[in-house]
């Protein structure tokens, strides 16, 4: 995908430009700190790979914004985790945090994400801010549970990555399907697919990870265990791509796949 990154890159930084030149305004640091950490821009890469792979038209102007809307609402799940990680102290980390700088940044984060959607076509727009909100509302679960007292018992790193990193890729997957004007039958073919990638990529970072660094999720782990799940979660993405591939030609999108989620040796 390295041709289509070549366009629409530009876009996507414009719009994120204008939000860090914004927030830097009213004095909120922590939203450059927090979308810079996300420099790669992955969540964004997965709307404009999937739109792209099936709209014929191709315009850079109709991703762009989109794509930037879930980066910034992967920046505004990113603090709140750091966040909760500083307030509950339950594992070691040295992320820490003021807690009103961080809830008034997050709280810019989630806000511009959702009016970053302003210039989706009429017919899309709907879906949209359903599929952000049913994204939220997944991830702010994950973390009741996982940061309570009740819930932390019971804690499962596995379904956390699968509901926060997972989630994040399975609606930014189906995002890039619905500006692109794919049914809904086949959006959730897409959903599948973001969110395996997503969860396998996510697994794949914490593995590589220094267990005594900080880290935004809690650093207990289950190495066996996160393996095989990344695995489970890459077959669930190659079967939602054959799945796809019957219909259309996404060798392109394959690609983008095998380069940001390899499996691992």
């Amino acid at each position: 995908m390295a041709d289509s990154d070549s366009v629409y890159s530009p876009q996507i930084e414009r719009h994120l430009e204008g939000v860090l030149t914004d927030a830097d305004d009213v004095g909120l640091p922590l939203v450059r700190e927090v979308l810079q950490e996300s420099h790669d821009g992955w969540y964004g890469q997965l709307v404009v790979s999937v739109y792209d792979s099936l709209s014929d038209r191709r315009d850079p102007e109709t991703a762009s914004p989109v794509a930037a809307a879930i980066e910034l609402l992967r920046g505004y799940v990113r603090l709140r985790s750091r966040l909760l990680v500083t307030i509950t102290d339950k594992h070691g980390h040295s992320l820490t945090l003021d807690p009103a700088s961080a809830l008034l940044a997050g709280d810019y984060l989630y806000t511009t994400a959702f009016s970053s959607l302003r210039s989706v076509p009429d017919t899309a727009l709907n879906s949209c801010f359903e599929r952000m909100t049913t994204v939220l509302e997944t991830i702010t679960e994950a973390f009741a549970r996982t940061y309570t007292s009740a819930g932390s018992t019971a804690y499962d790193q596995s379904r956390f990555i699968d509901e926060t990193a997972g989630s994040l890729g399975g609606g930014a997957a189906v995002l890039g399907a619905t500006i692109a004007g794919l049914d809904e039958p086949d959006r959730r073919h897409f959903e599948r697919l973001g969110r395996g990638l997503s969860t396998a990529r996510e697994i794949n970072r914490v593995l590589d990870t220094d267990p005594d660094a900080a880290m935004v999720v809690p650093p207990t782990r289950d190495e066996p265990e996160l393996r095989m799940h990344a695995e489970r979660r890459r077959d669930d993405a190659e079967q939602a791509l054959d799945a796809l591939s019957e219909t259309a030609d996404l060798s392109r999108l394959r690609a983008f796949a095998e380069a940001t989620a390899p499996r691992r040796d």
